[in-house]
């Protein structure tokens, strides 16, 4: 495990990766490792079909593409490490190639799903939080890591907005009159008694301390089962639910995109890819430009195999 701590220092200091992909990364690499002491393989040796049949046991657990592509990106990194350091005599993961993820590729709840995770009794303090937890994830598409790290002072009830500042983008968030009600309620019957006295984060654990990333994960997750979702939730689905179900409203894009922070439009490709049919079938059918009613466009240049 010591060469685990020493790689992941480089990535932290020399590469300066973000903490999240950090953690990321550790988990990856604990779980290959495991996996290669497991089966009696020296790190040193291991081979290209050593990776391979990693990738193939990821595959059998079902795992998606994207987390697949993402364990196989901290591997390369971690043997690429091992062998410019000389503590392997070779990369054996160079030429390991990443799965291409579909851009259909990306799990939403339906809004019914959204309903039912939002569907809250808060007849006690902790379910008054969950349910402000929830309604602000929905409601802003804030992704995980970014709420658990909101203090009290970056919520503005008064203009209906939060400042997500601890992120690459600095942003203001606006928020509907919905998750304003929740976030006061909770912030006036639960938090005042949750917290710590001089805790500064927004949302506390039974404890009063600052919520984890893993802890509010498990919330979720829990929450899902709960409600007896069956789909395998995972830390962007609330995310991507907010920015597409806004889409399907017919939100502007560019605006989803700020919102999210997403300063480039085209890391919003993959949401475009699932704006419902039914409006795209609506632009079609109803556009006015639809026929060549007004006589400016020949049809005979249409290509319908293009």
């Amino acid at each position: 495990m010591e060469v685990i701590n020493q790689y992941l220092n480089y990535i932290k200091y020399k590469k300066n990766l973000s903490k999240n992909t950090i953690d990321s990364y550790y988990v990856d690499i604990k779980k290959y490792f495991n996996y290669l002491n497991s089966n009696g393989i020296d790190l040193k040796s291991v081979t290209e079909n050593d990776i391979i049949s990693y990738i193939i046991k990821l595959e059998s657990n079902k795992i998606s593409p994207s987390s697949i592509s993402r364990n196989i990106s901290s591997i390369k990194s971690f043997h690429e490490y091992l062998f410019f350091n000389h503590i392997s005599m070779n990369n054996p993961a160079k030429t390991i190639k990443k799965p291409k993820v579909s851009k259909y590729d990306m799990n939403i709840l339906s809004k019914e799903e959204i309903y039912l995770l939002l569907d809250f009794k808060m007849d006690d303090k902790k379910s008054i939080r969950d349910k402000a937890i929830f309604e602000i994830l929905y409601g802003t598409g804030i992704k995980v890591s970014e709420l658990v790290m909101l203090d009290i002072d970056d919520i503005n009830l008064s203009l209906d907005y939060i400042h997500c500042k601890n992120t690459k983008i600095d942003r203001i968030i606006p928020i509907t009159d919905v998750v304003r009600f929740y976030l006061k309620k909770y912030i006036k019957e639960a938090r005042c008694e949750i917290a710590k006295e001089y805790e500064k984060a927004l949302f506390v654990n039974s404890f009063g301390n600052r919520f984890t990333r893993q802890g509010l994960w498990k919330l979720i997750k829990k929450r899902a089962e709960y409600v007896n979702i069956k789909k395998n939730i995972n830390p962007s689905m609330l995310r991507n639910s907010f920015a597409i179900h806004l889409l399907n409203e017919g939100a502007n894009i560019a605006v989803v995109g700020k919102i999210l922070g997403n300063s480039n439009l085209s890391s919003m490709q993959s949401y475009i890819e699932h704006i419902d049919n039914n409006i795209r079938k609506e632009i079609k059918d109803k556009h006015p430009r639809k026929t060549n009613k007004g006589g400016f466009f020949d049809e005979s240049n249409l290509d319908d195999n293009r």
